[in-house]
């Protein structure tokens, strides 16, 4: 749908190009008298409405020239700074934008002898409506509306809705009848003993797991070092007495 939108809009641009360039005008400057000494060229442009897309025809000699100049230069014939300068006897300049713009023969003498014209270009009035179509941009779509809500399975651990009772279909219990006087009441049956109720195996108590990760058996403290003998007592000391003994004896030989 975008891609369409940009195709038309770039086609009905294209068209309104074509017609503006249809609608250009090309105007000989100084009419049949052309780009020469003699014509008033201010009074022929100020009978001319000149727009955008126009085209300016100069006709000259070759003695003479189309130099395109500021506003100050062209109130002093001044060709020293020009915008444009043309020559060859045939120049057309196509007026491409809105505003004034100045002209003038660079031939010394010539711009004071009245070879100087000024072009105000208007803007080009609003083009008429174009008749392409632009097409109906698509209705909205409807979103679907949502699903009704499905009914959840009874849960089976509900109660059962409560029905209404149902009519007693037993046949309606027979009157007492009267026993004759002759016979004898029947004994009684004897009372039936209740049942022991069944003892049910008592469950077993769990064992438990057995204690892999503990040692079976408790590690002995470790014994402290026997204490050595008397005699290896006395003989440590009478060494150690000697040694220090001998280190006397040197120091006081030195």
């Amino acid at each position: 749908m975008g891609a369409s939108r940009t195709l038309i809009m770039a086609l009905a641009i294209a068209a309104t190009m074509a017609v503006e360039l249809a609608m250009a005008t090309n105007y000989t400057v100084g009419d049949s008298g052309g780009w020469e000494i003699g014509p008033n060229f201010q009074a022929w442009a100020s009978s001319k409405n000149f727009t955008i897309g126009d085209v300016l025809i100069f006709e000259y000699s070759s003695n003479h020239d189309v130099v395109e100049v500021n506003e100050p230069d062209f109130s002093s014939c001044s060709a020293s700074n020009p915008i444009e300068k043309h020559i060859g006897g045939s120049t057309a300049i196509t007026l491409l934008t809105s505003g004034k713009r100045f002209f003038i023969c660079g031939v010394p003498g010539h711009c004071l002898a009245g070879m100087k014209v000024e072009i105000d270009t208007l803007a080009n009035p609003s083009p008429p409506p174009s008749s392409i179509v632009m097409p109906p941009s698509p209705p909205p779509e409807e979103t679907p509306s949502s699903p009704p809500p499905t009914s959840s399975p009874p849960d089976p651990t509900s109660p059962p809705p409560s029905s209404p009772p149902k009519a007693s279909t037993k046949p309606p219990a027979k009157p007492p009848q009267a026993t004759p006087p002759d016979s004898k009441p029947s004994p009684p049956s004897p009372p039936t003993e209740p049942t022991p109720p069944s003892s049910a195996p008592t469950p077993e108590p769990p064992i438990p797991p057995f204690p892999f990760d503990q040692p079976l058996i408790p590690s002995a403290a470790p014994k402290p070092p026997p204490r050595p003998s008397l005699a290896y007592r006395c003989s440590f000391r009478i060494h150690l007495s000697f040694g220090f003994t001998f280190v006397a004896i040197m120091i006081l030989a030195l």
